[in-house]
């Protein structure tokens, strides 16, 4: 059947780009750099003979910013704020109200956190922009990044509005991924705009067809029970020596079994590969993240150490927009082993114990009169990932809403800043499901994630190996 040699030659690009990369898994998931902490710093703020926020800004005559917290570093106080259209945020002594450059020393403090040791660390800079070295799937931007001295040239990339860490990356982990994204995705064709998706599907389809015209052949040939082997007339004759004809049969067999064998596992990953890729493609963007806008003359009253619960700490205070309004959202630590959580006026006014869900419902609103999606039916706070709000969206917890439109949307707000975490519809719903058990095999996931990659980098092997035998199969006959 020619049309399965010539599809096959088409979809050997694909397999051998595919496949090969694909046999990286085990290794990329072995390699896997940890750090030594997964939690942000959690350091006592001291709250004493600080000067307000109006005071401190006023002076360096800052009239507006986008967002505001408190923070401590190498034990002394300071506000942080982040300020429109500066990509990294600025410092004030909370004190002295002196400005003071330090969004090196706090990337690089945070970096000591992550990696649990004092060691030299340079920072080197922020990025606003995912790279192919920092990559979408991690989701958090902007960040800042930090080199270590280390032999593997470890670095960091580090959140400093949140101190959340966004990953760590080293010469190994640089290279499987560059290697990944240029195999796997064809990150070499970003250029070529619409051509990179087209060459993509053309030979996913290719894939899927030459599996469908060899599984067809493989049955047919079977089914006329046509002999494979030389005749007794070749061997007599001595058309052919009979070794070579004994071992292209061998060949040819191996591969149709091989392939037979394979032909479900091929057609999984190449079909939810393409729904994959055709989702990604039709998918509506996002809509615009809420900025919020504050007044700092509103900001005229000290965090102060009357602002706190019985027995409590705070590790965390920042300025959220209620009802247009400022308010301080206080996290800490409460008699040494509870924690804890609660919402304060300008004025240091506690305020009423609904006040999370208001601010979530108020930013999920913003959201959903951008989309049309009328009402949220439900809202709940989640603090797992599971199959709809999966790991790869980093943040937890999370409050989620529920809505009635056509799609069945669900949005994902972070609680602490108020961004979209995430967006679900019953498409993104069905195509997940389909690539998490029909491209990743999540149904081992049973066996351990370590045995899972295995598995499938075994799977991967023999489809390079069963493209390898074809094509030997396809030169000779062409001799």
């Amino acid at each position: 059947m020619p049309w399965h040699k010539r599809l096959a030659l088409l979809a050997c690009l694909g397999i051998f780009s595919w496949a090969g990369s694909g046999m990286l898994h085990p290794l990329m998931g072995y390699l896997q750099l940890r750090p030594q902490t997964m939690a942000t710093p959690q350091q006592a703020l001291p709250l004493d003979n600080l000067r307000s926020p109006a005071q401190v800004l006023g002076a360096a005559g800052i009239a507006q910013v986008q967002g505001l917290r408190l923070l401590v570093l190498s034990g002394e106080p300071y506000y942080q704020a982040r300020l429109a259209g500066e990509l990294q945020p600025r410092y004030w002594h909370a004190r002295s109200g002196q400005a003071v450059e330090l969004a090196g020393t706090h990337a690089e403090s945070l970096a000591r956190h992550y990696l649990g040791s004092d060691e030299q660390l340079a920072y080197v800079g922020s990025i606003e922009r995912f790279t192919g070295e920092y990559a979408f799937i991690n989701r958090l931007l902007p960040v800042a990044r930090v080199d270590t001295q280390r032999d593997d040239h470890l670095r960091l990339y580090v959140d400093l509005f949140h101190d959340r860490l966004g990953t760590l990356v080293d010469q190994r982990k640089a290279w499987f991924s560059g290697f990944f994204q240029t195999m796997h995705s064809f990150r070499w064709l970003d250029a070529a705009g619409p051509l990179r998706p087209v060459l993509m599907l053309v030979l996913l389809a290719s894939i899927v067809s030459a599996t469908l015209f060899g599984v067809a052949l493989f049955i047919a040939r079977h089914s006329w029970r046509r002999p494979c082997g030389p005749s007794l007339s070749d061997v007599k004759n001595g058309s052919r020596p009979f070794f070579i004809a004994r071992a292209r049969t061998f060949n040819r067999r191996l591969h149709g079994w091989w392939g037979l064998g394979l032909a479900l596992a091929t057609l999984s990953f190449a079909s939810s590969g393409a729904w994959h890729l055709l989702h990604k493609q039709v998918a509506q963007p996002w809509p615009a993240p809420f900025v919020p806008s504050f007044n700092v003359a509103e900001l005229d009253k000290a965090p102060a150490a009357d602002w706190l619960l019985a027995g409590e700490e705070l590790y965390m205070l920042s300025l959220l927009e209620l009802d247009g309004k400022p308010i301080w959202r206080a996290q800490g630590q409460q008699f040494a082993s509870m924690a804890s959580l609660h919402y304060l006026d300008t004025q240091g006014r506690e305020l009423g114990n609904d006040t999370p869900r208001r601010y979530a419902q108020q930013r999920l609103d913003h959201y959903a009169k951008t989309m049309n999606l009328g009402e949220v039916q439900q809202l709940s706070l989640q603090h797992n990932f599971d199959h709809e709000y999966g790991f790869v969206f980093k943040r937890l917890p999370v409050f989620k809403a529920n809505y009635a439109d056509g799609n069945n949307t669900a949005l994902f707000i972070d609680p602490l800043d108020g961004a979209l975490a995430s967006r679900v519809q019953n498409a993104d719903r069905t195509e997940g499901w389909t690539f998490a058990y029909l491209h990743k095999w999540e149904f081992l996931a049973g066996i351990g994630n370590g045995y899972k990659h295995l598995l499938l980098g075994i799977v991967a092997l023999a489809h390079v190996l069963l493209a390898l035998v074809g094509l030997s199969l396809l030169r000779r006959g062409s001799r």
